[in-house]
């Protein structure tokens, strides 16, 4: 801070004194002017205004101008033409009787001292403007310099890659997770071509129209430098620079998630699929139990035990079996999993909220704040709750009402979830679970699968009658008590 920076800073903070100090100085003048009656040094009146315009307001200042324009005019020599002395020109002097011209003076000389202090508190106000201005200013680089900073920071160490394209699709920035990603340990990308890599980014920057900017999600083929070819999810938006569009995206190696979503999907279609041939081995089972007791009733007749297309029946049942016995075993050979209730049933309120919202149903939510871990597969309990979901929502359609609450508690040291809704009803409870309804919607499995599931993992489920809708309840048994089940 220069020394005109600190006194202005102390004349606006100490006004009081500034113009105690500018009084003094007007007295001093006036006294010394008085002493030089022959000579005329007005002028040094500028000196108190100079002095105390940065600690006054206009008011003040123009008073202050009188004044000191009186002062230089009373004590002119003009005034004192006819050779009076200081001491008879103030004795005097009539303040109603001045010297010819004087009044066109002290006009001037109020308006050019008022002015004076106008200008010099106006130049002050507008210096002390452009210094907090600057002050803001520099505030607001260093704000920005941080946060670029911090930017940096942020970019260089995401492990996704990152990178941003000019108009020629060429790289102007990628941090080290995009060098690594797309084989650059050591040397640079900046200014190469991103086709070769990721050639979706190319064909996006390409068809970008002028004031049209695009945010999207894509997946696509990309290839590493040696030639390697990966899965890529790319979150990419496009933008306008000064030399034309450019476009960001965020880029992620989905390789190893497709290994891995194919191999769980790939457990769980053989998961479902070990559930289904158990649920129809234990319908081909009861079937071949009924057909082998009436063969067996038939056998008490010679004339049909000896024929050759009763063997042939009897041949056909043992089969039947054979067959229902031993897809009840495979479907057996399941491993006791746990799974936490409460994150199945978080995860199927994302899945379901944002269809129901736009299908017009209201969706109800109770669920209690602690439940128990149960027994059952993540994966599977999820399409349980899904498939009902779906049921209801299937059931509702066309209603003026339609509301789906689901609600889970834990009852008689089960945990019990229930899904009510505002459709129909069922006309016949007897029948839902029976495979191949002939009224039913799509193959009529829905809900027979749905049970099966729940049965493959220690659980159940039932329909309980409503005096309007459904309520269809799953019963799943707590995980500690899986080895007393």
């Amino acid at each position: 801070m220069s020394k005109l920076d600190a006194f202005l800073a102390y004349a606006e903070s100490n006004r009081l004194v500034v113009s105690c100090i500018a009084g003094f100085l007007t007295v001093c003048i006036a006294w010394l002017d008085w002493r030089l009656f022959d000579v005329s040094i007005g002028f040094l009146y500028l000196i108190p205004i100079l002095f105390s315009a940065p600690a006054l307001n206009h008011l003040q200042i123009g008073v202050f101008g009188a004044i000191c324009g009186y002062l230089t005019e009373a004590l002119d020599p003009a005034q004192g033409a006819s050779g009076k002395t200081g001491w008879e020109l103030i004795r005097s002097f009539n303040p109603f009787v001045w010297a010819p011209g004087t009044t066109g003076r002290l006009v001037v000389a109020i308006a050019g001292f008022t002015m004076t202090g106008f200008f010099v508190a106006e130049l002050n106000y507008r210096r002390r403007m452009l210094a907090e201005h600057l002050a803001e200013r520099d505030k607001h680089i260093l704000l920005r310099l941080e946060a670029e900073r911090q930017l940096l920071i942020l970019i260089e160490t995401s492990p996704l890659a990152i990178l941003t394209l000019n108009s020629r699709s060429e790289v102007e920035l990628a941090n080290e997770s995009a060098r690594q990603m797309l084989g650059f340990e050591e040397e640079l990308l900046r200014g190469l071509p991103v086709e070769p890599y990721l050639p979706i980014l190319g064909r996006m920057l390409h068809s970008y129209r002028d004031g049209v900017n695009f945010r999207t999600n894509v997946e696509c083929k990309a290839y590493r430098r040696g030639g390697e070819v990966f899965l890529a999810n790319v979150w990419l938006s496009t933008y306008r620079t000064s030399s034309g569009p450019g476009l960001a995206a965020v880029v992620w190696d989905a390789s190893e998630n497709l290994r891995d979503r194919e191999g769980s999907g790939l457990d769980s279609m053989m998961a479902t699929s070990r559930v289904l041939v158990g649920a129809l081995s234990h319908e081909i089972r009861n079937l071949a139990s009924a057909a082998a007791s009436a063969y067996a009733a038939l056998a008490s007749a010679p004339q049909i035990a000896q024929h050759e297309r009763y063997q042939a029946l009897g041949a056909l049942i043992r089969g039947l079996e054979k067959i229902a016995s031993a897809g009840l075993q495979m479907a057996s050979g399941n491993e006791h999993v746990v799974a936490g209730l409460a994150t199945v049933l978080d995860e199927t309120r994302i899945v379901i909220e944002p269809a129901l919202k736009e299908t017009g149903i209201e969706l109800v939510w109770e669920v209690a704040g602690s439940l128990p871990l149960v027994q059952g597969d993540h994966h599977n309990l999820l399409q349980a709750f899904l498939n009902l979901v779906r049921n209801s929502q299937q059931a509702m359609e066309g209603r003026e009402r339609r509301q789906l609450r689901i609600a889970a508690t834990v009852e008689n040291d089960a945990a019990v979830v229930r899904f009510y809704d505002t459709g129909p009803g069922v006309a016949h409870p007897e029948d839902l679970f029976r495979p191949f309804q002939p009224n039913a919607a799509h193959s009529g499995l829905g809900l027979y699968i749905t049970r099966a599931i729940l049965r493959s993992q220690g659980g159940s489920l039932r329909y309980e009658p409503q005096p309007e809708g459904s309520c269809f309840t799953v019963e799943l048994w707590p995980a500690e008590n899986v080895s007393e089940g």
